[in-house]
């Protein structure tokens, strides 16, 4: 019997540490160096009314990209990368949904991304993604430096 209760110990401590484990991370800063559903790595983007968190990323090794985009406000987000080459956009999601769009990041510079639903970008829906010029250990971050490229692309929804 106290062998059995030791396994039921053993596996209760091991499962709340993979909840711990599994809710650190979320808030705020963007995730660093996961595994994406679709292979790469993984960033998450959380859209609120008027803002996306975190509005500044950085990356350090190009490939492929699986930006999860939760909706946080109260009225439909999308999410739009461009630059280098690349232009990919989600659908319009309704508040509490999340959507994920995959994007290969494969030329060093800067990429926007923000929300092309109507107006929502003069707003402040918008960020930069940078690859390269990082020095870190690898993976994805944010950086709360740097400033925005202030260009008006994409549906003409930018303030430039």
């Amino acid at each position: 019997m106290l062998k059995g209760m030791r396994f039921a110990v053993a596996g209760i401590l091991g499962l709340v540490g993979l909840l711990a484990a599994a809710g650190c991370g979320s808030g705020g800063g963007g995730q660093t160096g996961t595994g994406a559903a679709g292979g790469g790595q993984s960033i998450s983007i959380a859209a609120a009314d008027f803002s996306l968190d975190p509005s500044k990323i950085q990356i350090d090794q190009p490939g492929t990209y699986t930006i999860q985009l939760t909706n946080n406000g109260k009225t439909g987000h999308a999410l739009e990368v461009e630059g280098q080459g690349v232009e990919e956009k989600t659908d319009t999601i309704n508040p509490g949904d999340t959507t994920q769009l995959t994007v290969e990041i494969t030329k060093a510079g800067t990429y926007e991304f923000y929300c092309p639903v109507d107006g929502h970008r003069a707003l402040g829906m918008e960020g930069t993604l940078m690859l390269g010029s990082g020095g870190g250990a690898g993976g994805t971050g944010t950086d709360d430096g740097g400033s925005s490229t202030g260009k008006s692309s994409g549906y003409g929804y930018g303030s430039g």
